[in-house]
């Protein structure tokens, strides 16, 4: 559970991002994939996180702003070859929308959906219990 500097939990915005599929991705058949088609996805994999690493490791420390203040970025990607295309984005915010230009950001042909604003309820393990 991610807090603030007072011990608040702090909401997550979680976002859906699907980049153009490439290589197997394309055909579905990650099952038994060759070396080259392992390079391919994983090339395809670092060229999207260089693209979008700068922008997104930014975030936490753009100047405060009345919402939409971020705390902490973190992207998530599928592990199974054919749908490594398939991302999702965990942003921490105080309040409110962060305010990222996706659209931009992304390769040409991405679609992402924002899902919604999300506080922390329960953990388990219970972060909070005493050791």
């Amino acid at each position: 559970m991610y807090t603030d500097v007072k011990g608040v939990a702090m909401p997550i915005v979680p976002i859906r991002i699907d980049v153009p599929p490439t290589g197997i991705e394309v055909t579905g058949d990650g099952t038994s994939p060759t070396d080259e088609e392992m390079a391919e996805e994983m090339a395809a994999r670092q060229e999207f996180l260089d693209r979008v690493s700068p922008t997104l490791a930014s975030l936490p420390s753009r100047p405060p702003r009345r919402a939409g203040n971020v705390s902490r970025v973190e992207l998530l990607g599928t592990d199974v070859w054919s749908k490594m295309n398939h991302y999702l984005l965990l942003v921490s915010v105080d309040i409110g929308d962060p305010d990222i230009d996706l659209g931009s950001l992304l390769p040409s042909g991405s679609d992402f959906s924002v899902i919604g604003s999300y506080a922390p309820l329960e953990s388990w393990p219970n972060d909070s219990a005493d050791s």
